[in-house]
C-alpha cells in the first residue's frame, strides 16, 4: 500500500507521521486503484462510491432485468466488505449464522435484524438511526447506516462498467472475484479473499447474496424513477442482489436480480443471505470527524434496553394488575415519544443455573420449573399466578439483567434498563411471593461480584413496598448495601427502620419507611439526606436499581403521590452516584408499577435522565 503525495519532503514527513497515527480516512492504491476509504468508529471499512449515471439492467438476460434504463446515483459510503459474524456479534444481536467463523460473513439473517443492526451500528457511532423499528420506513435522510438501494448496490458492483460482471464477459474469471457452486464446497468463507473491483468492494460477485432495502417487483424497471430509485413503496418481498456460495455463475452477474420474503424468524432464514451496509456522503461528518485514532478510547454513550416477547408469555389471571399489558404499556410510549429507536436492544438469554443457585435453593429452582410445566395456576401462594411459560418468562427475566450487566461492564453501553416481567425484589431464597419469582436483582448483584470482579454493590429500591427478598438475601453481607425507601405500614409488612442488618452486614441494611401519601419532595429528600451519603461512603462498584413505579401518584395498589417527574429526579440522584463512584456503571430493573399511563410515563422520564 503506498500514500501518494506532491508535497515537499518535509511535509510529506509529517503526513506519514500522521498516518501511522491515525486510522479514519485515506486514499489506497492496490488492485482496485486509487479509493477513498475511510474506517468508521467501530472499526468498519467504507469506500466512496462517486456519483454518477449508469445503464441499470440488461437487454438479453430475465424478463426482470430489461429494459436497460439510464439512472443517476448520489455518491455514498458503501462497506468494503459484508458485515461479519464479529461485527453482528459486538451488538448484543444474536448470531444466526450456519457457517461458524468470526470473519465469515453473516449469514441465515432475516431483512428486519439486518436493518436492526444498520441502527445499532448507527446509534453506537452517535448517528441518527434511519429505520422506523415499527413500520421499517427508512429515512433516507437520516445521516446513519442503512441497507443499499438495488440500483445502489448494482452501480457499486458494476463499478463504472456495462459488462456482465465488474471485470468484464469472461466467465472464465469469475474464480479470481467470487465465491459461487463451483468453487465454494458449498459454504462460505472469509471475507476478502478474492479480488475486489475498481471501486474497492470485495465479494460482490459471490459468497453471500446481500439483502437491499427495496420491495421487489418483477416490472419495477418499466416505472423507475431516474434519479437514486428507490424502489416500490410496497411488496411481499425484498431484493436481494449479488451471488451466493452455492449460485450459479449466471445468478453472480451484477444485473442479476432475486427476492425473497423479509420474515422475522431467522429459523426460515437462507445460510446463503447477508448483507453490507450504506451511508450518504452529502451532509456527512468529515473523515477526520469520524475517525478513529490508534489507542484512543471510544467513549459510551448509550443506554440499553432490555426485552423480550417471552416476557408476555407469563400469563396472571384475568384483571390481575401484574399483566403483560404493563410492558405493552412501557414498550409503545417510548417508540411514541421516538425514546425507543434511540436506545441499544438487548435480547435477554435465559440464566444459567450456576448463577440462579447463587440466590435460590435447586430444590426452589426445580420445583418452580414443575409447577408451570404442570399449570398448577399458582407458585406458593395466591399472590403469585403463573401459567405454562412463566418458568422461561423468570428465566430470561434474570438472564435478561445479566445481558444488561455484561454490556455495561464491556461499555458497550453507559447503562441500561430491563423491562423485563415477572418481577423480582419479593422473591425468597426458597419460596416465590408477592408477584415475583426468581430475584432478579439479586441474582444481578451476584453475578457481578462472581463473573466480574466488581465487589461493592449497591442497590437502590424505590418500589412502593418494601423488598423483603433482597433484603433476606444480603442481610449478613457487607459487600451489598440495600436502601429501600417505600410505603409503610404495608405489604408484605418488612421494612422498618430498625432492620439494619446483622453481624457483618449490621448497617449494610438502609430502610426509610414513609406514610402513605408521601410524594415527589418527600423522596427527594430522603435520597439527597440519606441515600446521597450512605452511598457516597460505601463507594460502589455497581449500582443495580429495583425500580419499582407503583409509588406513582395514579397507581392502582399504592397510595404513594410520585409524579413522573420526581421519578425522574430520584434517577439523577442514582445517576450522579454512579457517575462519582463506579465509572457511570447502573442498571435498572423493573418491580412494581400498575397504572399503565403512569407507568408508562415514569418509565419514559426514567429512562430519559439514562440517556443523558
Amino acid at each position: 500500500m503506498t500514500i501518494p503525495y506532491k508535497n515537499l519532503m518535509s511535509k510529506a514527513l509529517c503526513l506519514l507521521i500522521l498516518l501511522t497515527i491515525v486510522s479514519g480516512c485515506r486514499r489506497v492504491e492496490d488492485e482496485a486503484g486509487t479509493l477513498e476509504v475511510i474506517t468508521t468508529k467501530t472499526g468498519i471499512e467504507m469506500a466512496k462510491i462517486p456519483e454518477g449515471w449508469f445503464g441499470m439492467g440488461s437487454s438479453n438476460s430475465s424478463p426482470d432485468e430489461s429494459p436497460v434504463h439510464k439512472v443517476w446515483i448520489s455518491s455514498f459510503w458503501m462497506d468494503r466488505y459484508e458485515v461479519v459474524q464479529e461485527q453482528f456479534k459486538k451488538f448484543q444481536i444474536s448470531d444466526p449464522s450456519h457457517f461458524k467463523d468470526p470473519n465469515n460473513p453473516l449469514e441465515q439473517i432475516n431483512w428486519t435484524d439486518a436493518t436492526l443492526f444498520c441502527n445499532e451500528r448507527s446509534l453506537a457511532e452517535g448517528l441518527e438511526p434511519c429505520y422506523d423499528e415499527e413500520t421499517w420506513e427508512c429515512n433516507f435522510q437520516a445521516n446513519g447506516y442503512r441497507l443499499p438501494t438495488e440500483a445502489e448496490w448494482e452501480y457499486a458492483c458494476r463499478a463504472g462498467t456495462s459488462t456482465n460482471f465488474s471485470f468484464g464477459n469472461d466467465v472464465r474469471n469469475l474464480k479470481d472475484h467470487a465465491w459461487f457452486a463451483e468453487n465454494a464446497s458449498e459454504k462460505t468463507h472469509l471475507i476478502g479473499k478474492k479480488k475486489p473491483n475498481t471501486w474497492g468492494l470485495y465479494d460482490m460477485h459471490g459468497n453471500v447474496s446481500e439483502w437491499c432495502n427495496d420491495f421487489y417487483s418483477e416490472v419495477y424497471y418499466q416505472n423507475s424513477d431516474q434519479k437514486n430509485p428507490k424502489g416500490p413503496t410496497k411488496g411481499k418481498e425484498r431484493v436481494l442482489r449479488g451471488g451466493a456460495w452455492n449460485s450459479s455463475a449466471d445468478s453472480c452477474r451484477s444485473s442479476y436480480r432475486s427476492s425473497d420474503p423479509s420474515i422475522d424468524d431467522t429459523c426460515l432464514a437462507s445460510d446463503a443471505i447477508g448483507f453490507r451496509c450504506v451511508r450518504k456522503a452529502s451532509n456527512n461528518k468529515s473523515p477526520e470527524e469520524n475517525m478513529v485514532t490508534k489507542g484512543q478510547t471510544q467513549k459510551t454513550s448509550k443506554t440499553a434496553l432490555v426485552y423480550d416477547d417471552i416476557y408476555l408469555e407469563h400469563k396472571t389471571t384475568e384483571g390481575h394488575p401484574e399483566s403483560s399489558q404493563r410492558l405493552v404499556a412501557i414498550t409503545e410510549s417510548l417508540k411514541a415519544s421516538g425514546l425507543y429507536s434511540q436506545l441499544f436492544k438487548l435480547s435477554p438469554k435465559p440464566v444459567p443455573s450456576e448463577w440462579l443457585t447463587k440466590v435460590h435453593s435447586p430444590e426452589y429452582i426445580r420445583r418452580v420449573k414443575k409447577s408451570c410445566e404442570n399449570n398448577a395456576g399458582y407458585l406458593d401462594s395466591m399472590d403469585v399466578p403463573i401459567s405454562t411459560q412463566s418458568y422461561e418468562a423468570a428465566l430470561a427475566a434474570a438472564g435478561g439483567v445479566l445481558s444488561a450487566i455484561d454490556a455495561v461492564v464491556e461499555k458497550k453501553v453507559t447503562n441500561a434498563f430491563c423491562a423485563v416481567r415477572p418481577p423480582g425484589h419479593h422473591a425468597l431464597k426458597d419460596k416465590a411471593m408477592g408477584f415475583c419469582i426468581f430475584n432478579n436483582v439479586a441474582v444481578g448483584a451476584r453475578y457481578i461480584q462472581k463473573k466480574h470482579n466488581l465487589s461493592d454493590i449497591l442497590i437502590v429500591d424505590w418500589d412502593v413496598h418494601h423488598g423483603n427478598g433482597t433484603q433476606a438475601m444480603f442481610y449478613e453481607d457487607p459487600s451489598v448495601l440495600y436502601f429501600s425507601t417505600h410505603q409503610y405500614p404495608f405489604y408484605p409488612g418488612t421494612g422498618s427502620e430498625a432492620e439494619k442488618g446483622v453481624g457483618k452486614g449490621l448497617n449494610y441494611n438502609i430502610n426509610v419507611p414513609l406514610p402513605i401519601g408521601s410524594g415527589d419532595a418527600d423522596y427527594v429528600k430522603v435520597f439527597k439526606e440519606k441515600l446521597e451519603p450512605a452511598a457516597l461512603a460505601f463507594s460502589p462498584d455497581f449500582v443495580l436499581i429495583s425500580a419499582g413505579f407503583d409509588a406513582h401518584k395514579d397507581d392502582l395498589l399504592g397510595g404513594m403521590k410520585i409524579t413522573a417527574e420526581g421519578f425522574a429526579q430520584l434517577t439523577q440522584i442514582v445517576k450522579d452516584i454512579s457517575e462519582k463512584c463506579c465509572e457511570g456503571r447502573l442498571v435498572s430493573v423493573l418491580e412494581g408499577g400498575y397504572g399503565l399511563e403512569g407507568l408508562a410515563a415514569s418509565v419514559e422520564a426514567h429512562i430519559q435522565v439514562l440517556t443523558r
